[in-house]
């Protein structure tokens, strides 16, 4: 009897255990944009660690507001030069500021496009910084690309490459390097670290990145208006840099206009579900 009890109450144990790993391991997935904002705003900051790649040199932070804890990257850098030199040649008026990152979430929300973490401004001792909340279990693009990995659905893959690429070609990201987006578990993309981002210059960076757009991000880049922009990003965007941005955005647009009245509206708009998602869901 003793062993059949023992028996019963290990497969109960079992069942539960399986059930356990089977569900989500927290509702961080259910917080809504604000909630997730509001965590990076005011939760406290524990143990901090220097990140293993970024040469503004990020921190990885943990935090908890007592009911919940979560992970977060810290970006204080805010550099200014009138002459910067790179591998990518010589930038005059360069800017690497930690307030892009938060234009750039800001932004994102804007288009309504789900590939950007939350990122908030929060005042540390002695300075300001921008906190952007932590991706889990990811890999950088650079290192699925070592490993010779490939995505199993390559179609959405590739949809969500193009929208990538058209939102830095908005932005101006000088630095959107391998590893400064992330593929998670279920290979979706997120982009993270804008901090050279938001240039004054009023052409896209790179036009052969073009080549084909999600359908509403489209629609919702027509709408962006300059007095919207200097309400959501007058505090982290100059007048010029806005102008910057609508330019690029103007060129965009006839871009593909151009290219769907030569090729037809299926050869070069898509549907993306992440487009239109509540930003932060995934995560």
């Amino acid at each position: 009897m003793f062993y059949r009890i023992v028996v019963v109450l290990s497969a109960l144990l079992l069942g539960s255990a399986t059930t356990a790993q089977n569900q989500p391991s927290s509702t961080r997935t259910e917080l809504t944009c604000e909630a997730m904002e509001n965590f990076l705003r005011e939760a406290k900051i524990g143990r901090q660690r220097e990140t293993p790649k970024g040469v503004t040199h990020p921190k990885h932070a943990a935090l908890d507001d007592g009911n919940m804890q979560h992970d977060a990257n810290i970006q204080t850098i805010h550099e200014s030069r009138a002459r910067f030199e790179s591998i990518r040649g010589i930038e005059t008026n360069f800017k690497d500021w930690w307030e892009f990152n938060v234009a750039g979430y800001e932004l994102a929300k804007m288009l309504e496009l789900n590939m950007v973490p939350p990122c908030v401004e929060r005042r540390l001792p002695g300075q300001a910084a921008a906190l952007s909340w932590w991706v889990n279990d990811t890999m950088m693009e650079l290192e699925r690309k070592q490993k010779g990995l490939q995505p199993p659905d390559t179609d959405t893959w590739n949809k969500e490459m193009y929208v990538m690429r058209v939102f830095n070609q908005l932005i101006a990201n000088t630095d959107d390097n391998l590893t400064n987006f992330l593929i998670d578990k279920g290979w979706h993309l997120w982009m993270i670290d804008f901090t050279r981002s938001f240039r004054a210059s009023t052409d896209p960076p790179d036009k052969k990145n073009l080549v084909q757009c999600d359908r509403k991000l489209l629609a919702n880049m027509r709408k962006l208006g300059k007095e919207t922009l200097k309400s959501r990003l007058g505090k982290y965007l100059t007048g010029m840099e806005i102008n910057g941005l609508l330019a690029r955005r103007d060129k965009i647009v006839k871009l593909f206009e151009d290219e769907i009245a030569k090729k037809g509206i299926g050869a070069v708009l898509f549907d993306l579900p992440r487009v239109g998602q509540r930003c932060g869901t995934g995560l």
